[in-house]
């Protein structure tokens, strides 16, 4: 199963995409939550703090791996649902690798994903919706250009797809249960 979560910054989404895959937990599976995001600097340690305190208040353990490129390398297990957050992250790590063109970053993203759909219970993968920001280089506009393009190819593999608007999902493919009764 793949259920694909896209919104702004600051939506929503990861906490919902938190809830998602509690959801989809197998009994005898784990809850792994793969970080794409590198350490930069102190806002970004202070939003892994938040992340990682919010997941462990959540009643869940959690397996946490921090991964900026190679997803398809991550351990996991038929019985496992896998939290990729997040595909803007993992892209920025991918274009921006010295030993691979960052041409080839959107299919190895695109393929590390199916990838671990093939060997899991579930993945749930979020993302920054960027389709109305207007790039400043040919750098962003490429950028942008792949994450378009990744989005495209995740959203049509996947059972579901859910755009978050302020803290609100909105379900735009399939169906899911995202809170509590």
């Amino acid at each position: 199963m793949l259920i694909f979560l896209s919104g702004g910054v600051r939506s929503g989404k990861s906490s919902l995409a938190e809830q998602v895959a509690i959801r989809h937990k197998h009994p005898e599976g784990r809850l792994v939550y793969v970080a794409c995001g590198s350490r930069t600097d102190e806002e970004m340690e202070e939003r892994i703090a938040f992340h990682q305190e919010r997941r462990a208040n959540s009643g869940y353990e959690w397996k946490t791996v921090e991964q900026s490129v190679d997803i398809s390398t991550i351990h996991a297990g038929a019985n496992d649902s896998v939290l990729i957050d997040c595909l803007t992250t993992l892209l920025a790590g991918e274009y921006f690798r010295k030993d691979k063109p960052p041409s080839e970053a959107g299919t190895r993203i695109v393929d590390g994903v199916l990838d671990l759909v093939k060997r899991t219970s579930a993945v749930i993968a979020v993302s920054n919706e960027l389709s109305f920001e207007v790039p400043s280089t040919n750098l962003t506009a490429d950028y942008m250009k792949i994450l378009g393009q990744i989005h495209q190819m995740i959203v049509k593999e996947s059972n579901t797809a859910i755009l978050v608007e302020h803290g609100i999902p909105i379900v735009k493919k399939g169906a899911v249960q995202c809170t509590e009764s």
